[in-house]
């Protein structure tokens, strides 16, 4: 199977959930029948273990550091490399060529596969506790199933939406997994500083920034997030590490 731009895309978008019903059934039977293409896909999904994992950055940091040493000593001496400096050269000859295979469609390691790493989608409420209309049953089942378009369609025609924070939390999540990040933006940005919804929307703003490549900005509002001092400071400080 020819490795293609436009077959990574497919892949991410499948693993994102953003693909719509129709290219979900159509990529899934072309999944059963490729072998190749089936395996890639798990690469993809490991790929993503793996970066959700923050000793990941936290490693590649070192590594960094340990590449900054080997030049300094290149400089200092003519010599050979002693053999733990050899070694550390090698993982990273073999770390920067894993990279260039990740980043061969021109993404960065600081946008896409960090959104990747630090997105996931905001939960849903335990619908089988207590009273819930069946309209909003749907509108929950329809984004747990990550049918993210019908959930806008149910969501925009909604009265009175801005009452209603957690359902614009989904829809915000739902602009974000169907590429729709401008309006994304425009929900969250809505929650007022004194909602209790207030750090989960700032969190959600920062990673639709990051998915735009909007490294400035998303600097900005992680530093929003870590003030607020709330659950989500500790991925925000991270995330901004990263970055």
């Amino acid at each position: 199977m020819k490795r293609t731009p436009q077959i990574f895309d497919k892949i991410e978008s499948y693993i994102a959930g953003s693909l719509s019903k129709e290219e979900l059934i159509a990529f899934e039977k072309e999944i059963s029948l490729n072998p190749e293409l089936s395996r890639e896909v798990e690469k993809h999904k490991s790929l993503h273990a793996a970066l959700s994992d923050p000793d990941t950055i936290a490693f590649k940091k070192k590594l960094i550091k340990i590449s900054a040493a080997i030049k300094e000593e290149e400089t200092a001496s003519s010599s050979f490399f002693s053999a733990p400096w050899k070694i550390a050269a090698s993982i990273i000859v073999i770390l920067s060529i894993g990279a260039l295979v990740w980043n061969y469609t021109g993404k960065t390691v600081d946008t896409q596969d960090l959104y990747l790493a630090y997105y996931t989608p905001f939960l849903t409420e335990d619908t089988t506790r207590g009273k819930t209309d069946t309209q909003l049953q749907d509108i929950i089942e329809n984004y747990n199933n990550k049918d993210y378009e019908t959930v806008i369609g149910e969501l925009e025609k909604l009265p009175h939406l801005d009452r209603k924070e957690k359902l614009q939390l989904y829809l915000g999540n739902s602009y974000l997994n169907t590429n729709q990040e401008e309006k994304a933006i425009t929900v969250f940005e809505d929650f007022e500083k004194d909602s209790k919804f207030y750090e989960v929307a700032k969190w959600y703003l920062s990673l639709t920034y990051l998915k735009l490549d909007k490294k400035n900005i998303v600097i900005s509002v992680l530093d929003e997030v870590i003030a607020y001092d709330g659950i989500y400071k500790i991925r925000a400080l991270q995330l901004k590490e990263a970055l």
